[in-house]
């Protein structure tokens, strides 16, 4: 099982196409359902849109009744059709289109922030499968290096320099160390089918700009903050909002109503028409608009927190990364120490002069060493991921 984890991860670059970052987000957007319903909603609304903006049907009525006239020249039966038909004054037109045509940038507001959500996925699990790539290469290296020692001590036990339980000792490192790489293989295999899923991408995922780098807290990062997604959705509500409150306003008059007919009676014939305008002149607008202009108010107080909360988290996530940033660099610093005691401790166990506990206890420090950078690093990644998922798209 362990050898098909690690043979598995090897072959991805052999069985892999590579792809740009924006190619992989393209395809990730397509698997989304999220995506998939948003863009329903666009749909939809268009088709509501014209629905409600198209020509009103005609309509007929007709009549019949009985006339009985002191005269009886007066008396018979009288016919009467008219055919009918609505229009809504241009103001409420052109409002109706208006609030359709904002609802439909609320729903693309919300798919880029999902865009933007998605991209911050993507980037996070293509990182960690990068820096457990960078594990597997350390635990690899570890594990060469623990087969050179237990053959060193092989050869020191057959020359009985060496006692069984030393030589155990060595045994165990090395049994330890491949169960390591194994296990890193296996999260490695684990980040990759993450990719897939995410991207439905066929076969192995590899994106060729993306690779990991410390941000930075440059000039843009107000601008960022004001362009968040989340914000943006709330500008669209505030504008949706703005449409219906307009819409109500100019609804004194929703339609007028048309029609011509004509009417046979028995004494004579008559050609008909008809006007109805229907007026609203109670407060049940006035009402409407009140709330309405109460709920935007709400929103826009809550937008203006919101963006006051997201300032301090950026900026205050910006300073831990930075710290992150210092402590990776530092620890990497600290790895040329542990290095040159490893080569110095190997050297000295393979010429005799340095005790198995001691060699072994350099080498695991320096392996730690490595590992524990990679951690940090999956850390920061971590960090960063969270901070732009709150802006709503990767720091560019």
């Amino acid at each position: 099982m362990k050898q098909s984890w690690v043979c598995g991860v090897l072959m991805i670059p052999l069985l892999s196409s590579a792809m740009s970052f924006q190619a992989a987000s393209e395809q990730a957007y397509g698997a989304s359902g999220e995506m998939i319903r948003l863009s329903g909603k666009v749909q939809s609304n268009g088709y509501e849109r014209d629905a409600v903006l198209s020509a009103e049907p005609l309509s007929l009525e007709g009549s019949a009744r009985r006339i009985r006239a002191d005269d009886a020249r007066g008396e018979g039966i009288e016919y009467g059709m008219m055919v009918g038909f609505s229009m809504k004054p241009a103001g409420i037109k052109h409002a109706q289109q208006r609030q359709y045509a904002v609802r439909s940038k609320t729903f693309q507001y919300e798919q880029l922030q999902q865009q933007g959500w998605i991209q911050v996925s993507l980037k996070r699990d293509w990182l960690l499968f990068l820096l457990s790539g960078e594990r597997m290469k350390i635990l690899a290296d570890k594990v060469e290096v623990s087969e050179k020692g237990y053959a060193m001590g092989s050869k020191k036990f057959q020359a009985g320099r060496m006692s069984q339980m030393e030589l155990l000792r060595l045994d165990t490192e090395r049994q330890n160390a491949s169960r390591e790489y194994a296990l890193a293989a296996m999260e490695s295999e684990h980040a990759q089918l993450r990719l897939q899923e995410i991207t439905m991408n066929k076969g192995a995922l590899v994106i060729d700009d993306l690779a990991f780098s410390f941000i930075r807290d440059d000039n843009g990062t107000e601008n960022r903050i004001d362009n968040a997604a989340v914000l943006g959705v709330f500008r669209g509500r505030e504008e949706e909002l703005n449409a219906e409150i307009d819409l109500l306003r100019r609804s004194r008059v929703e339609r007028i109503n048309l029609g011509v007919g004509m009417t046979q009676e028995p004494t004579q014939n008559s050609l008909d028409m008809k006007l109805t305008v229907p007026l609203v002149w109670n407060d049940r607008n006035e009402k409407k608009i009140a709330a309405l202009m109460s709920e935007r108010s709400a929103l826009i107080a809550q937008r203006e927190a919101l963006k006051d909360k997201l300032r301090l988290r950026t900026y205050g996530a910006l300073e831990h990364l930075a710290e992150r940033e210092k402590r990776i660099k530092e620890l990497r610093n600290n790895e040329k120490s542990y290095e040159t005691l490893f080569h110095m401790a190997y050297k000295g166990f393979e010429g005799g002069v340095v005790p198995q506990f001691e060699y072994l206890a350099a080498k695991n420090a320096f392996y730690d060493a490595r590992l524990r950078s990679v951690g940090l690093k999956n850390d920061y990644v971590e960090e960063m991921s969270t901070l732009e998922e709150k802006l709503g798209g990767v720091w560019k």
